[in-house]
């Protein structure tokens, strides 16, 4: 049950968030905007998939119970998949917004709007139970790598460029899937299109249909023989995550303390130790990146200020909601955290991890403002304000979630 509510907490706030964004970028479209916004929609939630499933899945929390219960080799598979099932509705239900969401004409071309949901859901579940199916089962191909038995040609190319290859060989079949499950991705929602378009429009779900049916024969027929994945897959990544047994470090260096300058010096400890064990499990930089390269790309297009409000709520939302992987047990030891420093203390430390991003954020909407006459300066300090205020709630709400609810507990 409490599994439930935390999943429920966690993922509830991001799928409001998505359907608002999809309910403004879709009102008032016609037959082809949404179906374009449909197969934008599937890429996004594809990209997701393609990188989440470890984040979410490895390693998993309950590895030690899941041991003193000594489950069936099925009931591991169906004990993952509903840590991996949220992950799906919140890609799936926005969908029914983009599809259906039409104030006032809801009956109007209803049996297009049913087929293309269809293609959309049926892609985007596919595409979901491959990257589940990758993941899970990654674990011994991942030894393999790291002990030397496989990837000779990755180790021949990192001996031959040196310091152009940092991926340590154990985590490179994770980033292979990554790439494969969205090329996959790629393909099926191509050949869905070019079927619907070019042949007939039923046929535009074929190809969702056969990449499910095949996905879920292949975890039916090796559900028999997954309690071995999934403990030498938990076993590989908890070595990874907690950087022992031998894994091999990657060149990137850790966050210099003299870094984290602009925390007060109270916190500054704890904020350099959060941070390092939140780039090391979800590295936000990148993400930050294309993230404003998508807002810049919206004013570039001249997109409507209700699709850039949408977007900047989304941003605001998911990147303050990012923190949440801090307190994961692995991550945040709570009589450790407690011995530290007081409740209230975490609450500000937190805080301070969220605010990481966001005097970037406000940069970056005064580099647009400077070109953009629909943003103002004063829009984007209020968009700086209101991230920091959501950063701080989102502080307190992970810090009443753990140490607040772990202390009282034991009180």
């Amino acid at each position: 049950m409490s599994s439930r509510r935390s999943s429920l907490l966690t993922y509830a706030p991001l799928l409001i968030a998505f359907g608002y964004v999809c309910v403004v970028a879709i009102t008032g479209a016609d037959m082809e905007t949404r179906t374009r916004g449909l197969r934008y929609w599937s890429l996004l939630g594809m990209a997701v998939f393609a990188i989440a499933a470890p984040h979410v899945l490895l390693p998993d929390r309950n590895l030690r119970l899941m041991q003193r219960l000594n489950r069936s080799p099925e009931k591991l598979l169906r004990h993952q998949f509903e840590q991996w099932r949220p992950v799906v509705w919140l890609f799936i239900i926005p969908a029914v917004l983009v599809a259906f969401w039409d104030p006032g004409h809801f009956a109007q071309n209803l049996g297009d709007k049913s087929l293309h949901f269809a293609s959309t859901a049926l892609l985007l579940l596919g595409v979901s139970l491959y990257s589940f199916l990758c993941y899970v089962r990654i674990g011994p191909v991942s030894q393999s790598w790291q002990e030397g038995t496989r990837g000779d040609w990755y180790r021949t190319m990192k001996e031959n460029s040196p310091g152009g290859f940092a991926v340590p060989e154990g985590m490179v079949p994770a980033m292979l899937a990554t790439q494969k499950v969205f090329a996959l991705g790629i393909v099926v929602l191509v050949a869905s299109a070019y079927l619907g378009q070019s042949v007939h429009m039923l046929l535009e779900v074929l190809p969702g249909i056969v990449l499910v049916t095949s996905t879920l024969y292949s975890m039916k027929s090796n559900a028999g023989q997954h309690d071995h994945a999934y403990y030498a897959t938990n076993a590989f990544y908890g070595e990874v995550f907690r950087s022992t047994g031998g894994m091999r470090t990657s060149a990137r260096e850790a966050l210099p303390f003299r870094s984290v300058y602009w925390c007060p010096k109270r916190y500054r400890s704890h904020l350099w130790a959060l941070l390092n064990q939140f780039d090391r499990k979800l590295p936000l930089g990148r993400l930050m990146v294309v993230a404003h390269g998508l807002l810049w790309v919206l004013f570039y297009i001249d997109a409507s200020s209700a699709t850039v409000t949408a977007y900047l709520i989304l941003l605001v939302v998911t990147k303050n909601a990012g923190s949440h992987v801090l307190t994961r047990p692995d991550l945040a030891p709570l009589p450790f955290h407690l011995g530290r420093q007081p409740i209230l203390g975490w609450v500000f430390t937190r805080f301070f991890v969220n605010l990481r991003w966001t005097m970037p954020l406000l940069a970056s909407l005064m580099i647009v403002a400077l070109f953009e006459p629909a943003l103002s300066y004063a829009h984007a300090f209020g968009w700086a304000l209101i991230d920091t205020v959501v950063g701080f709630a989102t502080a307190i709400f992970f810090t009443f979630r753990t140490e607040y609810r772990y202390r009282r507990r034991l009180a």
